[in-house]
């Protein structure tokens, strides 16, 4: 995800609130708070690093693999950041498999100006580690043959577009996806339309918001909404390893960025709605994307009955708590 200015979202107490987009709703997918088996599918930049940080350290999810794929920065520099990353955090015997290096068409716009040089902004200490064997399709095919599993997807969607498309009975297997990437009801980050991940592959998200597996949608309509400042003390004392590197990433970030004062929580907060659904509101639809022309990764939504939860309300103050919170975990 590639960061944009501030967008305002709905607050909101009780059990929904109405704004010009109809009635947002809390929805909560957690039966068993303790029985959540992931895949993590990343492009491991800044915020991916983050957010990996939040899954280790939330027992409510089991991770039962990570797959990388290019987006923020190319397939091999997002492979060895994820696996530097989860060695540092205690967490390398997590099976990491390589997916794309392109999407489905074209070729991928990296954001290194954006996470810095080699899609981060510190250097984490070399690993004996290596990704395993298979590719990324099939790994996410063979995790979904066990059933039950939800796919959290915080980089472009090719990987599990390439997977529905060569294993199309893995849907059966598959309990949710949730996406972080598109702007509904606010505008882009690359384009006035159009948000980074969506817009690195649109057909690839087409693929996905088409499938018939429920997913919940996480874009810049809240993602954009809740940031750590530049003056913030309480992302910055850090204790455990995870919390320690995550305040190291930011603090990177803003001395390569002198003209920002926020950086917004994305991929995070595409981990809390997993955990923590209820610090959300949303709206149910079907999700489109412009695959070509000038609007080219545009997500347009059409609310009613659909497979798709767009998250268009959140509480800004709970969320980023959250965030810290999980933070603050021992990640081992």
């Amino acid at each position: 995800m590639v960061g944009s200015g501030v967008v305002l979202v709905p607050r909101f107490h009780g059990d929904g609130v109405r704004s010009g987009m109809g009635t947002l709703k809390r929805i909560s997918w957690l039966e068993d708070e303790l029985d959540m088996k992931v895949v993590i599918d990343v492009d491991t930049g800044t915020d991916d690093a983050i957010a990996l940080i939040m899954a280790v350290n939330s027992p409510e999810l089991e991770i039962a693999g990570i797959t990388t794929v290019g987006g923020n920065a190319s397939l091999t520099d997002t492979t060895r950041n994820t696996l530097r990353l989860m060695s540092y955090l205690g967490h390398a015997d997590v099976s990491i498999s390589q997916g794309a290096n392109k999407p489905l068409e074209g070729r991928f716009n990296f954001a290194y100006h954006y996470h810095g040089a080699g899609g981060l902004t510190t250097r984490l200490p070399e690993t004996e580690s290596s990704p395993v064997e298979t590719d990324a399709p099939e790994f996410l095919r063979d995790l979904a043959a066990e059933g039950d599993l939800t796919i959290v997807a915080l980089g472009p969607l090719t990987n599990v577009a390439l997977a529905l498309s060569r294993y199309p009975d893995m849907r059966d297997g598959v309990s949710r996806i949730f996406v972080m990437g598109g702007a509904v009801e606010v505008a882009g980050n690359v384009t006035s339309s159009a948000e980074f991940n969506i817009h690195e592959d649109p057909r690839a998200a087409n693929a996905v918001f088409g499938s018939r597996i429920p997913v919940t949608l996480v874009g810049l309509d809240v993602g954009d909404a809740v940031s750590f400042d530049r003056g913030g003390s309480d992302w910055q004392s850090g204790e455990s390893d995870g919390e320690e590197l995550a305040a190291r990433i930011i603090r990177g970030w803003f001395q390569i960025h002198p003209d920002r004062s926020r950086y917004v929580l994305c991929d995070p907060l595409t981990v809390a709605t997993a955990v923590a659904p209820d610090v959300f509101e949303y709206r149910q639809g079907n999700v489109m994307v412009d695959e070509e022309g000038e609007s080219v990764g545009k997500t347009r939504a059409t609310y009613g009955d659909g497979n798709v939860s767009i998250a268009l309300g959140v509480d800004e103050a709970r969320a980023r708590e959250f965030v810290l919170e999980r933070l603050r975990k021992p990640s081992a």
